[in-house]
């Protein structure tokens, strides 16, 4: 894909061979330098990078499969009409900043393609990196569980409003959040302490990898007609539209 993507990184060293091996870890140094840069200038802290288990294998030389799970109107969360001609699958990071750069870019893309596009919204909280984002998931689950999608979309945009990214958000707002988007707080903080969201978040997690998700944010552009665009990272707007626009 693009060689500038603004994503969350991760590393692969080849060891076929020695050649291989060597060539690798020159080049693997290299990124490993830029990565401790990037993560001492967004707040990375000691975090190193985030390695996920592989996704699905793949021929040599071709992009691993995109096994997404089908998209369930009963279970999923879902921005814009299920009619829709294209559907857009995000797996996010409410830490990432570059998921907090990408949130309103996607929000601007349902009112330019009303009716067109809709937006699927899936967790992939990147733990080694922000240690605060599992936790947050799993709130926006009980928000949903107890007042509707309204409400989770709404505590969705609560959360990106409010948080500095990089695992700075104050998890002792998670409550008071839930209770501005009308959310009983008895009941949420029950939930959330609970730890009932946290095999939820875990199934997103699971086929964010088995789509390809290497990173934050990662997207899944999906047509009527089943083809399917990776999207890896926080791209312009007038990239996404540019693959959209390829599927309608």
């Amino acid at each position: 894909m693009m060689e500038e993507q603004q994503s969350s990184v991760t590393i692969t060293l080849n060891k076929k061979t020695l050649g291989g091996f060597i060539a690798g870890a020159l080049v693997t140094g290299a990124i490993f330098s830029l990565v401790l840069i990037v993560q001492g200038k967004w707040g990375g802290g000691n975090n190193v990078g985030y390695n996920p288990p592989p996704a699905a294998p793949s021929p040599a030389g071709l992009p691993a499969a995109i096994n997404n799970r089908p998209v369930d109107a009963k279970t999923d969360h879902i921005r814009g009409s299920n009619n829709a001609e294209v559907t857009l699958i995000e797996y996010s990071d409410l830490e990432c900043p570059f998921c907090k750069r990408f949130h309103p870019t996607l929000k601007q893309i349902l009112a330019d393609y009303k009716g067109k596009v809709r937006w699927v919204y899936r967790h992939f909280p990147l733990a080694q990196l922000h240690s605060k984002a599992p936790k947050e998931s799993e709130a926006t689950e009980c928000v949903a569980k107890l007042g509707g999608e309204d409400a989770f979309w709404k505590y969705l945009d609560k959360i990106y409003e409010v948080t500095p990214a990089n695992n700075g958000l104050d998890l002792a707002q998670l409550p008071i959040l839930a209770g501005q988007v009308g959310v009983n707080v008895a009941a949420f903080q029950k939930c959330l302490d609970s730890g009932e969201m946290t095999a939820k978040v875990a199934t997103d997690e699971q086929d964010a990898l088995n789509a390809g998700g290497q990173g934050t944010p990662y997207s899944v552009l999906i047509s009527k007609d089943g083809q399917k665009i990776p999207v890896s990272g926080a791209l312009p707007i007038e990239q996404i539209k540019q693959m959209i626009d390829s599927l309608l």
